[in-house]
């Protein structure tokens, strides 16, 4: 596959896994706040103050954003270790990475009590694996592997 369609189908995955995200947090109490977090620190603004098309064009955004960043990866990896191999790895990289990013650098800065923090950072790792499923699903069967 050339590389213009690989970058492609990779942030499409991105994009969709972003949206199947959407599902869970949508169910969870803690819901867009990760989304809502992550918009604040954008925008220099407290959580309260970040309305919710913000936090989920950030949030949309992002998934696409890693889903491109998978793509790159593929590339490079792919003609060493294979189609499946140059998707999986890196995914799996990209999911733990952006959970610790979030869990560890950023919510500690949203100002929450301990007891909020931990539970936004637990559903936060939850969706965030729903995301890393879907991306790595969707990648591999949009490149064919």
């Amino acid at each position: 596959m050339a590389v213009a369609e690989t970058l492609v189908v990779c942030a499409a995955a991105g994009l969709a896994g972003a949206l199947v995200m959407d599902v869970p947090m949508a169910l969870l109490s803690e819901g867009f706040t990760p989304a809502s977090v992550a918009a604040s620190k954008l925008q220099r603004r407290p959580v309260e103050e970040v309305s919710t098309l913000a936090a989920q064009v950030v949030h949309h955004a992002t998934g696409l954003v890693g889903g491109l960043g998978l793509g790159v990866a593929v590339v490079a990896l792919e003609p060493r270790l294979g189609t499946w191999a140059a998707v999986v790895l890196p995914a799996t990289v990209l999911t733990v990475f952006v959970m610790n990013l979030f869990g560890f650098v950023v919510l500690p800065t949203a100002g929450f009590d301990e007891d909020r923090r931990e539970t936004t950072f637990l559903q936060w790792t939850f969706s965030a694996v729903v995301y890393g499923v879907v991306l790595t699903t969707v990648a591999l069967f949009g490149l064919g592997a």
